[in-house]
């Protein structure tokens, strides 16, 4: 045996417990996640030729074979070497995936040729070769729009010349030049709680609002004088919430912080608005794009007149906007309302201490519906681990928010999933409620700069809040925008989850998570997600999966997919994405394909070869489309394994 070199003749390729063609003895086990450079000859016995000095150690203890992932399989008529992604730790095998596992064996087997590429997928854990990979592609480059040549649609609110790290930039104007802010323009502006034509009765609100709330500048004596704060210019009537957080919900310490020190701070940046904020806010309206920048120390001023219940005509659904004040809130009596009131205190604590000086970004974007059936663009690398979250793990990409049709959700009311939670740990960017008015299908809105304040456990009704070990010390852009940017984009509910198949509903979801993915700076920052729209929503794993890795292929971005949990789908999702790349499939064939595939009950199992030469040339968009508006939710398999069986049964890939 040569020191640098290992031939082996009659390779047996084997893959969580599943024999492909005879193994070669003595065997044993390559250890987990140790990259391999390998490829096949052109001859009949299809030589395998590794070199790694991992597996140069086992053999001279005697110990040696070969478990590989599927990525690493190759053909090479010069024998050249090929480097392909790293070797992923063992899964449990079922015996009855035995058959597919043969089929897809006998396809690699008998392909003639293989493009070069790099998966990176990842099926069990997010090991140190999975992280280096990912590593390679995070992005922390300025964000979207370039405050020195924007667009008359993007609004800042404070002076550029005086960003600083060491101190908050000053308004833009100095001076308020409308004192009305915009209230008698329609729904162009945000109606601000301090504007002068805030009236009710001929009496000026905030003349009201804000004796009622400079009476909580001094230490407070009990939660009690918030309520009476609150009750003073509204019809708040309970506060269960409130009560539960001061009377069980903090050590004693805290709950006297909290009252002498933390409410008054928010009450002061209450009053300081109309110094703050010294022009009109512009509304991001439906069907318009654009953006707004503020600073945090304007993004906290506003929160806390949300926290006070001051916006007017925002306590409910009306006008496209979401509810901002804390009514709802407060006077919830749940543990998870608790919760969420200490994610928010929590974060007026920590701003207390220190203001952070950086500025936000939230913009609209829109886009209009994709020809799908002709866009052919390979698919982009992608990367799966059911370990990690996406705010943990997401850092330097475009991190998705899966969310409500109206931003924000619930945050302020029953709602704690992954959006609420997403804002109540990044409370800023509750902002965004304030600003932007219900989604449109081909809308998406990105929040740029916010900073995360609380760690949490749970989810739902076991949600808990956590304190930061330690706070995220991630690079600010030129603006002082810290580097972390997340997309909301809503996904359809589906009560009956059959219904997603309808071609319409899906083409929907691919116009939204496209409009979402889109790179309007030219820059290719991955996107991190997971099973957007797939819990209370209905979703199907498989179907939305696959239509956020076209819309990001779309966009030329690759994806990073965290399953939250789920092994066996992070194992299938790495496979079938294998098997396309493998196959060739672009961005429209798979549309074609995988909707056929969708549908092929309705024809008895049978689709002439003439028919599948078309589908996969991408030409018959419509005839796909009568498919799937037929589909039938008694007989119809999964989506992949559809697309499995139409790969494999394709004589283009034959």
């Amino acid at each position: 045996m040569n020191d640098e070199h290992i031939e082996i003749e009659e390779c047996v390729i084997e893959e969580s417990g599943t024999r492909y063609v005879d193994s070669v003895s003595p065997k044993a086990i390559l250890k987990r996640q140790t990259t391999l450079d390998a490829f096949l000859s052109n001859e009949p016995n299809r030589k395998i030729f590794i070199s790694d000095k991992l597996i140069h150690r086992k053999a001279k203890n005697n110990r040696m074979s070969i478990t590989i992932t599927r990525s690493v399989i190759a053909k090479s008529k010069s024998k050249s070497r090929k480097s392909f992604g790293p070797v992923v730790e063992e899964v449990d095998y079922d015996e009855n995936e035995e058959q597919n596992r043969n089929d897809w064996a006998k396809m690699k087997a008998e392909k003639t040729t293989l493009d070069k590429y790099e998966v990176g997928a990842h099926f069990t854990h997010c090991s140190s070769s999975i992280k280096s990979a990912i590593e390679s592609v995070r992005c922390y480059e300025d964000m979207y729009p370039d405050l020195n040549s924007r667009n008359a649609s993007d609004v800042v609110l404070v002076s550029l010349n005086s960003i600083s790290s060491e101190t908050s930039p000053k308004p833009y104007p100095i001076v308020c030049a409308d004192r009305t802010y915009g209230w008698n323009s329609g729904k162009k502006y945000v109606r601000l709680p301090y504007s002068i034509c805030n009236m009710t009765d001929g009496i000026l609100r905030y003349d009201i609002i804000q004796t009622a709330i400079s009476k909580l500048l001094e230490p407070l004596k009990t939660y009690k004088q918030i309520e009476e704060c609150i009750r003073s210019y509204s019809r708040a009537k309970s506060f269960d919430a409130l009560e539960q957080l001061f009377e069980a919900g903090l050590n004693e310490a805290l709950r006297m912080e909290y009252l002498t020190t933390v409410v008054p701070f928010i009450a002061k940046l209450a009053l300081q608005s109309p110094s703050l904020i010294t022009q009109p806010i512009p509304i991001l309206r439906r069907g318009s794009s654009g953006s707004v920048t503020i600073s945090q120390h304007q993004a906290a001023s506003l929160l806390a007149h949300a926290f006070f219940c001051t916006f007017p005509s925002r306590n409910i659904v009306s006008n496209e906007l979401p509810c901002v004040n804390f009514f709802r809130l407060f006077s919830l009596r749940s543990a998870n309302a608790m919760e969420k009131l200490r994610c928010l205190m929590h974060y007026f604590h920590m701003i207390s201490k220190k203001m952070p000086t950086g500025l936000l970004t939230i913009r609209r974007q829109n886009d209009s519906p994709q020809e799908w059936s002709s866009m052919h663009l390979p698919l982009s690398k992608l990367y799966v681990s059911h370990t990690g979250t996406i705010e943990d793990d997401g850092h330097g990409m475009l991190q998705v928010d899966f969310a409500n049709e109206y931003i924000g959700g619930g945050v302020l009311s029953s709602g704690c999933v992954q959006e609420e939670i997403r804002f109540l740990i990044y409370p800023e960017m509750i902002v965004s409620m304030i600003l932007c008015e219900r989604m449109h299908h081909n809308e998406a809105i990105v929040i740029c700069g916010a900073e995360r304040f609380s760690n949490y456990d749970g989810y739902g009704s076991s949600f808990r809040w956590r304190p930061m070990e330690k706070m995220d010390s991630f690079p600010r852009d030129r603006f002082n925008r810290l580097c972390c940017e997340l997309v909301a984009i809503d996904a359809l509910p589906f009560f009956n989850k059959h219904e997603q198949f309808n071609i319409e509903l899906v083409q929907r979801e691919l116009l939204k998570a496209y409009v979402g993915f889109a790179t309007n700076d030219g820059t290719v920052k991955p996107v991190a997600t997971g099973n957007w729209g797939c819990g209370v929503f209905g979703g199907d794993l498989h179907l939305k999966s696959l239509i956020q890795l076209m819309a990001s292929s779309a966009q030329k971005r690759c994806l990073c997919y965290f399953t939250f949990g789920d092994q066996k789908f992070a194992k299938d999702f790495a496979e079938i994405y294998r098997a396309m790349v493998q196959a060739g499939i672009t961005v429209g064939t798979f549309l074609l394909l995988s909707h056929h595939g969708s549908c092929e009950a309705m024809v008895d199992h049978r689709v002439t070869e003439k028919l599948l030469k078309k589908i996969f040339a991408g030409q018959l968009f419509d005839i796909i489309s009568g498919y799937c508006f037929e589909y039938n939710e008694n007989s119809s398999p999964t989506l992949f394994e559809y697309i499995f069986r139409k790969i494999k049964g394709s004589k283009m890939y034959q």
